[in-house]
């Protein structure tokens, strides 16, 4: 049986739906920061750097203050 092909990494899938499927990067990065300006106000306030903001439907992970991750919410 002949192998499925090489695995395709997140960064190429993401470079991939940038350069030819016309995803404006920028513009999510922009409308992700927008969504959780609150949350990450209220952690600066209390010196976090490292935390999760909950959504409905999705988790931001925070580490040094960068969102590193986001993942499905388990709060329903």
């Amino acid at each position: 049986m002949k192998a499925p092909g090489p695995r395709v990494s997140d960064h190429a899938v993401l470079r991939f739906l940038e350069r030819e499927g016309g995803l404006d990067v920028e513009a999510v990065r922009r409308a992700m920061a927008a969504s959780i300006a609150r949350a990450v106000a209220a952690a600066d306030r209390l010196d976090g750097t490292d935390y999760r903001i909950v959504t409905e439907r999705v988790t931001f992970v925070v580490t040094g203050g960068t969102v590193v991750t986001v993942v499905p919410s388990t709060r329903r």
